[in-house]
């Protein structure tokens, strides 16, 4: 009885050691798969920061290139700058010269004209038709002989519209009748 209660005792504490080796096993697989999910939590982080770097790299490659365009254009226009300001100087230069050589010129000509002042010839000599009004008389009759010839005129095409005919033939009819 021994013998069967070893053999009983053995074959239960195979069959306890099987069911606690399982849930041992159990046991081992749930903490497995616990690390498992913990592990690709962490790695699910892991991707999203390695994309929020990513963004953010992105972000300040397009910020530099936006900054060298900036760099460029800037560049640019302090060549232009450069290029107006020594067109500037060199248009500056030049007529400083010219100035230069055109007061040279004026003291040159100054120096060589010896007649006094009193010599050179006034623009306002009295003539004759000055003191004598001549041209004020005969201006006066050509102005009376032109508003004459423009009254005469007017009054033969006032005539023409009245339908009454020429004024010159409604004259001479006048004149004879």
């Amino acid at each position: 009885m021994k013998s069967s209660h070893t053999e009983q005792h053995s074959e239960l504490n195979e069959v306890d050691l099987d069911a606690v080796s399982q849930e041992s096993a159990r046991q081992e697989l749930d903490e497995y798969l616990e690390s498992i999910k913990e592990r690709e939590k962490g790695l699910k982080a892991m991707e999203s920061a390695q994309q929020d770097l990513e963004d953010q790299l992105e972000d300040a490659n397009t910020e530099v290139d936006r900054l060298r365009r900036e760099l460029d254009k800037a560049q640019v226009e302090a060549e232009e700058s450069e290029y107006l300001r020594q067109e500037t100087e060199n248009a500056r230069k030049q007529l400083e010269n010219t100035l230069y050589s055109m007061q040279e010129g004026v003291e040159n000509s100054k120096v060589t004209d010896l007649r006094d002042e009193r010599m050179h010839r006034r623009q306002g000599v009295l003539g004759i038709d000055a003191v004598t009004r001549g041209p004020f008389v005969k201006g006066m009759f050509t102005g009376a002989l032109l508003g004459g010839m423009a009254m005469l005129l007017a009054l033969e095409i006032f005539a023409l519209f009245n339908d009454k005919g020429e004024l010159i033939s409604l004259l001479l009819n006048s004149a004879s009748g």
